[in-house]
């Protein structure tokens, strides 16, 4: 009787017209707002193939159905400056995406799985750091990097975000580091193996997604950040980055034409979109962890 159970096919639940009503509806909402977002991006792809006779007339499309890409081609051009923008900000993203992840999961390191005195106490210190408004350590930073010569120049980019990579970073990888099981290490120290050891040797490949995670957020970061460049660069720096370049270039007070501005903006998304979707796996896992852990 059994097996002929077994053999029976089983029906599947009918769903209601009230359930397929809700699903529905979420699903229409979902487009909306997606294509409320995507608008946006929308007008800025079809106003940089406009060619420069129609760009000035307040249209997306071109009359002539005329797709052009000479704006692009000027922008990648090898003695263009946006080339050297865009080569600027990348070694600043490529440092703090391996950088940051190093020196926070270190620290996160040192705080869970190193006894010392006053441990939680510093630990609150660093996190209390977080409270600190940036605009309040704006001057004495501008002040410090004056005296060590450093303005016109990428270290303030870059140099104060490999001490410790932030307090938000560290808390990040203390707690994906919690979930570690501690007879690992113990184990480890019997066998001869010191600190420094274990932790390269274990505890970074057991934290590679939050280290992806922290590493694409700091790459995000650098290649977004307007205020930093503007505040220790000069437009006359051979190290102008690609968002106070844009600002320069294609400003309010820019002569050149729309089609441009539109196609710099475009390029300077196309890396942070392949970056996302790239790591998306991993992003999401190192969040799900790193919230996980006890």
């Amino acid at each position: 009787m059994e097996n002929i159970a077994l053999l029976q096919p089983k029906h599947k639940r009918r769903l209601s017209g009230k359930t397929i009503g809700l699903t529905a509806a979420k699903y229409i909402v979902l487009v909306c707002i997606a294509l409320i977002i995507l608008f946006p991006l929308f007008i800025m792809i079809a106003i940089s193939i406009l060619p420069d006779s129609e760009v000035n007339q307040n249209l997306i499309f071109s009359p002539t159905h005329t797709i052009y890409i000479g704006a692009y081609k000027q922008l990648l051009s090898l003695d263009s400056d946006y080339v050297r923008y865009l080569f600027n900000t990348l070694l600043i993203c490529c440092i703090q995406f391996v950088g940051i992840p190093l020196v926070s999961s270190l620290c996160a390191y040192g705080f869970t799985k190193i006894e010392f005195k006053g441990r939680d106490t510093l630990f609150a210190v660093v996190l209390s750091t977080m409270m600190i408004p940036g605009v309040v350590v704006l001057i004495p930073l501008y002040t410090i990097y004056v005296r060590f010569g450093w303005l016109d120049t990428l270290y303030p980019m870059f140099v104060p975000a490999l001490f410790g990579g932030g307090a938000t970073n560290i808390f990040l990888m203390k707690q994906f580091m919690r979930g570690v099981p501690n007879d690992l290490i113990n184990a480890a120290k019997l066998d001869g193996a010191n600190s420094l050891l274990i932790f390269f040797r274990m505890m970074i490949p057991m934290c590679v997604p939050i280290m992806l995670f922290v590493g694409v957020n700091s790459f995000l970061g650098a290649w977004g950040d307007f205020m930093t460049p503007y505040t220790y660069l000069s437009r006359e720096s051979k190290w102008v980055t690609l968002s106070l370049g844009i600002y320069y270039e294609y400003g309010f007070n820019s002569s050149k034409y729309a089609n441009a501005a539109m196609s710099a903006g475009v390029i300077m998304m196309i890396p942070c979109a392949v970056l996302f979707f790239v790591f998306q796996r991993f992003l999401i896992e190192g969040v799900a962890l790193s919230g996980m852990k006890d």
